[in-house]
């Protein structure tokens, strides 16, 4: 029982028991509010008693629909970045074809334009001058050649000379490949072919025999012209004696004497040239450095090469005259080793006083040429017994310009070449270069079309006109 005025001893229990359940709820909550990563949350707070679980984490990780929403962007992402490659390394290549192509047309026109231009020097005066009509009489040959007999040489027989790397008295040469004149059209291949003889009209079969063999490095390959020079070098060393005879002896300024071993280790195939009179000739015996002050000094004598020596020949001036060395050369495009074409040229050697010339040597000069085409600019005046008068009347083919009566004057009438390169890259492209229809460069050179292969790499074609330096009027 409970008075009036009072709480019964059970209302005193439950107040006691609720203050407890406060205390205990205000402690919970502020271990709630204070917790560290894995504490308790409260889960139900009651009169009697407090039940906690573990705290629950946030969700982690993708789902399978973004996953394969994030590979998509990868994969795009990675396909641009190969194309963005891709077209680089190909602008690369293209860029680097480009330049080869560019240096090598360059570099092969600049080696023929300073060949062409020595063709016909003979000393003071140009070998065109020399065989004037007026300037040629039995006791004064227009060139004395030594690789004739006596009879030959009174005769002006310079065709009797067999070999084609002796055949001095015509400076420039050249063979006309079948089927390459103005307006036709040429098909190149990405391996060039092999030439026979009959890839080009008129060549002698001496000349043909003196290339290397089809198979070979430096074989010549059809479709491309083929260019024969022959000059006295550009530097020479000063004739200090000259004593006609059979040996003939002639002495030289021994300090000058590097000037005729230029290239070579051990010529033989020299010229002698003054104002009035040139020859050429084999040396018989070479003493280029003797010890100094001594001159250097050769003897030349009617053997190896040679049919004939120095014995009726007027006295060359001294101090007048110079001492050459004398070179032949051939430039025509053959296959290198790497079955790629290139520009090679041929020189003629022989070594003193030896019965025959040395097997040529064929020079790889650019690689990447894949055809030479030439015309000729031949003098208005192209008869035997009219002077040049320096103007050049037409531009022909060697074809054209031979006449098969007398091939050496009109030879003798040339005074400009020009001259026309295919060149490509050494490397395709990974592009293929566009063609006419696509707006793309028409590969013609001199008139003659090129069909190139679909083989991606660039190519290019290069013209220049020479004059002839040692055959311009008035020289």
């Amino acid at each position: 029982m409970r008075g009036q005025g009072g709480a019964g001893p059970r209302s005193l229990r439950r107040r006691q028991r609720c203050r407890r359940a406060r205390r205990v709820r205000h402690r919970v909550l502020d271990r709630a509010r204070h917790r560290q990563p894995g504490g308790w949350w409260p889960d139900r707070i009651g009169d009697d008693a407090v039940i906690a679980h573990p705290e629950r984490r946030p969700e982690a990780g993708l789902s399978l629909i973004e996953l394969m929403i994030a590979l998509a962007i990868s994969s795009l992402l990675i396909l641009a970045l190969v194309e963005v490659f891709a077209a680089s390394r190909t602008a690369y290549l293209l860029s680097s074809g480009l330049a080869r192509t560019q240096e090598n047309g360059r570099f092969a026109i600049d080696i023929l334009q300073r060949d062409l231009r020595m063709a016909g020097h003979a000393g003071c005066v140009n070998d065109q001058a020399r065989f004037l009509p007026g300037n040629v009489t039995p006791s004064r040959p227009a060139l004395i050649s030594t690789f004739l007999t006596d009879a030959q040489q009174f005769d002006g027989n310079y065709a009797a000379v067999g070999e084609p790397g002796l055949r001095f008295d015509v400076a420039i040469t050249g063979y006309e490949a079948v089927n390459t004149a103005s307006g036709n059209t040429v098909a190149i291949t990405s391996v060039p072919g092999s030439a026979t003889s009959a890839s080009w009209t008129g060549m002698p079969t001496a000349l043909f025999d003196d290339f290397p063999a089809s198979g070979t490095a430096g074989a010549p390959v059809p479709g491309s012209d083929v260019l024969v020079l022959r000059f006295f070098a550009p530097t020479g060393a000063q004739v200090t004696n000259f004593i006609p005879g059979d040996p003939a002896t002639i002495q030289f300024a021994s300090a000058q004497s590097g000037r005729l071993t230029e290239g070579l280790a051990n010529p033989g195939l020299f010229a002698i040239a003054d104002c009035m009179q040139a020859a050429v000739f084999q040396a018989t015996t070479v003493q280029l450095s003797p010890t100094p002050p001594a001159p250097g000094e050769m003897t030349v004598a009617s053997s190896g090469l040679n049919q004939s020596s120095f014995v009726t020949t007027p006295p060359f001036t001294t101090g007048q005259a110079m001492l050459y060395r004398a070179e032949s050369v051939v430039y025509y495009v053959g296959r290198n080793a790497s079955d790629n074409p290139a520009l090679y040229r041929m020189r003629y050697t022989a070594g003193p006083g030896v019965a025959a010339l040395a097997a040529p040597v064929s020079e790889e000069l650019v690689e990447g040429i894949e055809s030479l085409q030439l015309q000729y600019g031949q003098d208005s005046n192209t008869g035997a017994a009219q002077t040049p008068t320096g103007n050049i009347g037409s531009s022909l083919t060697a074809n054209a310009l031979v006449p098969a009566a007398d091939p050496e004057t009109a030879w003798r009438r040339v005074g400009l070449v020009r001259v026309g390169l295919l060149a490509r890259s050494t490397e395709p492209a990974a592009a293929e270069q566009r063609s006419d229809a696509a707006g793309g460069t028409r590969l013609s050179a001199l008139g003659v079309t090129f069909t190139p292969p679909d083989d991606t790499r660039y190519r290019a074609v290069y013209e220049d006109s020479v004059a002839l330096r040692n055959r311009l009027f008035g020289n």
